[in-house]
């Protein structure tokens, strides 16, 4: 059996709802945030990385969480696509899978590795620096590490030697892919239960209305009160979280006061997730065309990845 290498981190088969003719094999429109250019392409092409979900463990195939990912995100698209079809509120067992997908996505993506493995870089060099300060912690630490089999026995290393190479910042911290794996799946279960204790409704494009659009992070988390700065998370109150399901779905969850488990979104309403869509992207938003709905200051207009800075 042949070995995935590439790896997907928003699902092609979840991709595929926003192409021009609904399929796998059909084209995005992608707009790149960084590039600040528009092209098309399929969704085998685009959030993906080779080897994201690759482990080393012994007795297990590299692309063991891979495969194993892609039954849960199997499942999850085909409630989509029941959902989009029959227009109606979710049931119980499709909110669960959603609610499955979006905890995946927030986990299991580039942005939150990189910020995962700075700050392990961070803590690393932290030790590091501690121990190059004082000699006593370095040797107390260094018989240990000998002790527990961590070095071998008839390793030395002195103290001034070590300081000194600690010092020159001549280094570099490696945080390896089965790692940052562990600790993002670590994490799944407290983000499952804080999504799934929020009330989650269905919003419908309106016939009139424009497209919904999604990214490579495509799930949002907003203040409800557009004036409220400052740290935000999944389980603060007041706070909504939506993830578009395709060009005329997405759902929006909250804590307090539920919306109705369906209503109709208007030009502003689909503007409005859009604009939050295109905030919460890491590099790229996706659409099945090149006119993208978002909301300003100066009401509704389209989207000019030319112009964009991600801090407006």
């Amino acid at each position: 059996m042949s070995i995935a290498r590439r790896h997907h981190y928003v699902p092609k088969g979840y991709l595929a709802g926003f192409t021009d003719d609904g399929t796998r094999n059909g084209k995005l429109t992608v707009f790149d945030l960084k590039s600040r250019k528009i092209f098309r392409t399929s969704p085998a092409n685009v959030a993906s990385m080779r080897d994201f979900n690759r482990v080393d463990l012994d007795g297990l195939p590299p692309d063991f969480v891979e495969r194993e990912l892609g039954d849960f995100e199997g499942k999850a698209i085909s409630s989509i696509r029941q959902i989009q079809a029959r227009g109606e509120p979710m049931t119980d067992d499709e909110r669960s899978d959603i609610v499955t997908l979006i905890t995946l996505l927030i986990v299991r993506n580039p942005r939150r590795r990189r910020e995962i493995s700075d700050f392990r870089r961070r803590a690393v060099r932290g030790i590091l620096d501690r121990l190059a300060s004082d000699r006593d912690l370095y040797e107390h630490h260094f018989a240990n590490a000998k002790r527990d089999g961590a070095l071998p026995e008839d390793v030395e290393l002195r103290f001034e030697d070590a300081a000194e190479f600690i010092e020159s910042d001549s280094y570099d911290v490696e945080v390896s892919t089965t790692e940052s794996i562990s600790l993002e799946l670590g994490g799944f279960d407290n983000i499952f239960e804080t999504l799934a204790s929020r009330w989650w409704s269905l919003a419908v494009a309106d016939t009139g209305a424009p497209e919904f659009v999604t990214s490579d992070h495509p799930v949002a988390v907003v203040y409800k009160d557009p004036t409220k700065r400052g740290p935000i998370g999944f389980g603060l109150p007041y706070t909504e979280v939506s993830f578009p399901l395709g060009p005329r779905h997405a759902v929006i969850g909250v804590l307090e006061k539920p919306l109705p488990p369906r209503f109709t979104v208007l030009v502003n309403g689909v503007a409005v997730l859009n604009s939050r869509t295109v905030y919460w992207a890491d590099r790229q938003v996706y659409s099945t065309s090149r006119r993208v709905s978002i909301l300003k200051s100066d009401g509704v207009v389209e989207f000019d990845v030319r112009r964009y800075r991600q801090d407006q």
